[in-house]
């Protein structure tokens, strides 16, 4: 008997030490293709004894460590694979801004880099009709009068070009997008709303879901294209922005047009009282192929792979939330001067110009475009504090001393104005740069409440000509 149990534990141990290899190869190829663990059949004959329960009890144990490990590294894996594309795509899209000046009226857009060298392209119907555009890129810097490379109006694109050295480009899809794709379309919706609230300026991002290609007219012309449409709560300001693609990050299409509702309002009794807009959720995007077409018609077709991609430099925080406040009181500020100076929003202005001040105190561009807007609600006193402090840090600004002197004229410091203007004259050389000084000055005179000598502040005299 003594020797039948010695057999048996051998044969037992045997069995231990197949299993453990079978395992470890189990385990080493858990990932693959196949798993090759051993089939529950093949223990049928050992889990009678005691020790047999044991060991496969063991062997599970491994097996569910080694399942619970796979899924814990992957599935972070997949989340920062999914905030890089989040990332990527707001640090592409930009804010495009036009005023009108002659019809008071601010036009309010998005747009998206496609080129490393600052290329970016946007709706036709954002840029039109617009004396002036302002593109601001990562809510922190601000690129006036961008070069307009080509406009389409029946495609309804356009091509902006600014001086950027290390844009961050989106990739557009070359072929159409499948339906039930998920995106994320990228831009600056209710931009203004979102202002009058306080927040500083910052782009959003929304879910929505590709549900398929489907022909509709072009813009101005009415001929068949195709166009990308998606369901998601899109809005005004979302216009020109990228719809990204979230397991890419490709550009699936440009956002265009949203398709609006009347919804009757009712009051506490039933009685029809009036009609509200509504948003459908349903919006028509133009495809990132035909993007792609019409850019190399144009002869703009973006280099998809930059041999040297070039960086964002690098900033402290303190600087990059003082740009941030810079860029979204200068927003508000155009705004407001565009609809005939408004208060409320010159007030937001510069709660957020103090803010970039108090983070960068050596900026002298923040603390003079405080000052601007202190003079556009007429607290003189207090735009010549900040024009003060600006030219202690900028004391041969002609801009800048001009703008101090109209703030004296404006407050009745006649020979203060003076002294500021001729320090003006004799910062610039040339004819038109004196003329600009001498045209800001007659301006100011317009607008006096109060008599001053001409002869002394707005007109110069031969010696101040020179």
């Amino acid at each position: 008997m003594c020797a039948d149990r010695k057999v048996a534990g051998r044969r037992l141990k045997k069995w231990r030490m197949s299993q453990f290899r079978v395992f470890d190869a189990a385990l080493v190829r858990f990932s693959g293709p196949r798993h090759p663990f051993v089939p529950l059949t093949a223990f049928d004959e050992q889990l009678t004894s005691l020790p047999s329960l044991l060991d496969f009890t063991h062997t599970m144990y491994h097996v569910l460590i080694a399942a619970f490990l796979l899924l814990t590294v992957t599935e972070p894996a997949h989340a920062g694979q999914r905030q890089d594309i989040f990332r990527h795509a707001k640090a592409a899209t930009v804010l495009i801004v036009g005023v009108n000046d002659a019809a008071h009226s601010i036009s309010l857009g998005s747009g998206f880099f496609v080129d490393a060298s600052g290329l970016l392209v946007t709706n036709a119907h954002v840029i039109e009709e617009s004396a002036r555009l302002y593109v601001y890129v990562l809510d922190r810097e601000i690129y006036a009068d961008p070069d307009v490379v080509a406009v389409d109006p029946d495609l309804d694109l356009a091509v902006l070009r600014i001086p950027n050295t290390w844009a961050d480009p989106l990739a557009l899809a070359a072929d159409p997008t499948p339906e039930g794709t998920e995106v994320i379309a990228v831009g600056y919706p209710r931009i203004t709303d979102i202002l009058q609230l306080g927040f500083a300026l910052h782009a959003s991002t929304i879910p929505a879901m590709v549900s398929g290609l489907v022909q509709g007219p072009s813009r101005t012309n009415g001929r068949v294209v195709d166009f990308l449409q998606t369901a998601g709560l899109l809005n005004s300001g979302n216009s020109g922005g990228p719809l990204v693609r979230t397991d890419s990050g490709e550009v699936a299409a440009m956002v265009v047009t949203t398709v609006p509702y009347l919804e009757r309002a009712k009051d506490p009794d039933g009685v029809a009282i009036g009609s509200v807009m509504m948003k459908s959720g349903i919006s028509y995007s133009i495809p990132a192929p035909a993007i792609r077409q019409w850019l190399a018609t144009n002869h703009l077709s973006p280099s998809p792979f930059p041999l040297a991609q070039a960086q964002q430099p690098l900033s402290n925080m303190a600087e990059s939330e003082a740009n941030r406040s810079f860029a979204t009181g200068y927003l508000l500020q155009t705004i407001a001067m565009a609809l005939h100076g408004d208060a409320d929003l010159l007030k937001l202005a510069i709660r957020h110009y103090c803010v970039a001040a108090e983070l960068r105190p050596d900026a002298p561009s923040i603390v003079r475009n405080l000052g601007l807007a202190y003079a556009s609600l007429e607290q003189w006193d207090k735009a010549l504090q900040a024009y003060s402090k600006a030219l202690a840090l900028a004391p041969d600004d002609p801009e800048l001393l001009t703008d101090a002197a109209v703030a004296q004229q404006r407050s009745g410091r006649a020979e203060g104005a003076a002294a500021l203007y001729q320090a003006a004259l004799n910062t610039v050389d040339s004819a038109a740069e004196k003329e600009r000084v001498h045209s800001k000055m007659r301006g100011a005179i317009t607008h006096l409440k109060s008599a001053i000598p001409v002869d002394q502040v707005g007109r110069p005299n031969s010696d101040s000509a020179k």
